[in-house]
């Protein structure tokens, strides 16, 4: 916010006037992840050109069909971890724990620690789960302070880590099986949605054709927009023997 206000004031007094549990993850009551929905739907949107267009029975099945796959591919890849977090979470701790081995820290006692090295010194409360860096709040997750405090202590890292994060939850988020539907037989890609037919209200219908880009000029009362050739007009034969010898 420091460097916001010698970049740009008016946009740091916009945000201090607002609400910041709105836009700020750290101030934020519930759990906020760094997550675009929008990139998401893209994906999504990106799946479906290929079975847009065709009948709504076919879309579905399709969308079935590649849910199906992919519950079952991040089935397969859960039970096929061998570590306690997933990959994600497993890679992020052992940079974290990188950085952690270059710190010092003190105990206060038995929950709370305190942590030298880094960007900044911080106060780590393991039995709270915070840190005063604000990471192990919002992330749920140890950061560099609180990873240097576990290991100092003793402790092990599940201990300190959100249950959500092991793999036995990644494994249940796509637990559930998704059976295409088998009472009919699949409708083929060459099967085109026909637009339905419009209901024609009473009385006489009107006709219009299109208009010309002229005709809709003068309708406009508008100069045309297509620019017009010049020609320039012959008084007499001795011009006209000029503009021949010219051609």
């Amino acid at each position: 916010m420091a460097f916001l206000t010698n970049v740009n004031p008016a946009l740091a007094a916009y945000l201090n006037e607002a609400d910041p549990t709105l836009w700020s993850r750290v101030y934020c009551p519930g759990d906020r992840y760094n997550i675009k929905t929008s990139n998401i739907a893209e994906s999504i949107n990106s799946m479906l050109m290929k079975a847009k267009g065709y009948t709504i029975t076919y879309l579905i099945e399709f969308i079935t069909k590649k849910l199906g796959r992919w519950y079952w591919k991040r089935r397969e890849d859960a039970l096929s971890l061998i570590t306690t977090f997933s990959r994600g979470v497993e890679f992020l701790l052992a940079l974290r724990e990188h950085y952690a081995d270059m710190m010092t820290v003190e105990r206060i006692d038995g929950w709370r620690f305190y942590a030298r090295g880094g960007q900044r010194d911080c106060l780590v409360d393991l039995e709270a789960k915070s840190c005063s860096c604000g990471v192990f709040d919002v992330e749920k997750m140890p950061c560099s302070h609180a990873i240097k405090a576990v290991k100092s202590s003793g402790w092990h890292m599940s201990t300190v880590v959100e249950a959500y994060y092991r793999k036995d939850y990644v494994y249940a988020s796509y637990a559930a099986t998704i059976i295409p539907n088998v009472e009919h037989d699949p409708i083929g890609p060459n099967i085109r949605c026909i637009p339905p037919i419009p209901k024609q209200k009473p009385g006489r219908q009107k006709k219009y054709r299109w208009l010309t880009w002229l005709e809709l000029s003068r309708k406009n009362g508008s100069k045309p927009r297509k620019s017009h050739k010049q020609y320039m007009l012959v008084q007499n034969a001795d011009s006209l023997d000029i503009l021949n010898l010219i051609v």
